[in-house]
């Protein structure tokens, strides 16, 4: 389609140049956007590990495992044998994993009902917190100032 003026080009630089006005107003409240979004990812991922704990806690089994070759800082693979005699090896890891080294013989918590919901023998979620909250103050250390920077920059224009 063509413009009464016949130039597409200066009409579509016009219309994009709007937008990136628009977009650089609200710059601000992107920032402060994307500092909530982390923030609640992280609270979730909390959450997460508490109702793991809770359904782990609901049906509990204690047994010796080995930590596994191949096990590095995202995921350490162990291996057990739970109450039915059968051995496990949860693809997905094990929680709260943090120290254990690969050979070693740990004790593991497991849920009875799903034993590849594993996690260290007296270990939980409530280790979490302090690391979640740390995480969460450096978002907003660094998302804080930078909201109020860019929105006073914002005013100042104004």
């Amino acid at each position: 389609m063509t413009s009464p003026t016949g130039d597409v080009l200066t009409e579509t630089r016009s219309a994009a140049g709007r937008l990136l006005s628009r977009v650089r107003y609200r710059v601000p409240e992107i920032v402060a956007g994307v500092g909530a979004t982390l923030s609640l990812l992280a609270v979730i991922a909390l959450g997460g590990a508490f109702l793991n704990d809770a359904q782990i806690d609901a049906h509990r089994g204690t047994t010796a495992a080995t930590v596994l070759d191949g096990s590095d800082y995202w995921r350490t693979v162990v291996r057990f044998v739970d109450d039915q005699g059968r051995l496990q090896t949860p693809g997905s890891g094990i929680s709260y994993p943090v120290g254990l080294t690969p050979g070693e013989n740990i004790y593991v918590e497991y849920d009875t009902t799903e034993p590849t919901r594993v996690r260290v023998a007296g270990r939980s979620a409530v280790d979490g917190i302090l690391p979640v909250a740390g995480g969460i103050a450096a978002v907003w250390v660094v998302v804080g100032p930078a909201y109020v920077a860019l929105r006073r920059r914002r005013d100042r224009r104004n």
